[in-house]
């Protein structure tokens, strides 16, 4: 079996439509992770965000000759997460903004209970700082900076416009500028 056909994710679900059960493993294995922490940010219980990951593994298998990727294969995992963690909310009547609220809430109360204290000579102060962003904003950094997504398949991912992604990318870059700046 020749790894390198294994190189893309593009070329993992060519493989997966042929019936390649190594490749849905690759692919499964390369995703798993950061698509469960993203799933929790929805549903926020572990054994659920991986639940939902792994329907949505299952579903492209089960529909692989059917599904059509329109911007790429990542893209299309985690809006397919984003969308069966929503159905998931919806069906358990969990108000998505209360899910934000609470996230939040918590957000601040653990700032104000541990102090973060910043050194600008460690790489950990980004994601230090990162911590103190609102959560959506967060997310919408680390999908661009971290994970490499577009502004459009931001946007695409969490169904809110481009403008949106762009307001938020530039609070973010403002805030983890004057963050950088503040005498310590």
């Amino acid at each position: 079996m020749h790894e390198h056909r294994y190189s893309s994710d593009e070329d993992l679900f060519q493989c997966i439509k042929r019936e390649d059960a190594k490749a849905l493993k690759i692919l499964f294995e390369r995703y798993y992770s950061p698509l469960c922490h993203f799933a929790f940010k929805f549903v926020q219980e572990v054994h659920l965000a991986e639940e939902v990951v792994s329907d949505v593994f299952l579903a492209l298998w089960l529909k692989k000759q059917t599904i059509e990727i329109r911007l790429n294969l990542r893209a299309y995992l985690y809006t397919a997460v984003r969308n069966q963690s929503l159905n998931y909310v919806k069906k358990n009547k969990i108000l998505f903004e209360d899910i934000e609220t609470v996230l939040h809430e918590n957000n601040t109360s653990d700032l104000n209970a541990d102090r973060i204290v910043l050194d600008e000579e460690m790489k950990g102060d980004v994601d230090a700082i990162l911590q103190r962003l609102p959560e959506k904003r967060q997310l919408i950094f680390r999908m661009n900076r971290i994970d490499g997504f577009s502004y459009k398949e931001i946007a695409e991912i969490l169904s809110i416009s481009i403008h949106t992604v762009q307001n938020q990318m530039v609070a973010a870059v403002k805030f983890l500028t004057d963050q950088y700046r503040r005498p310590q």
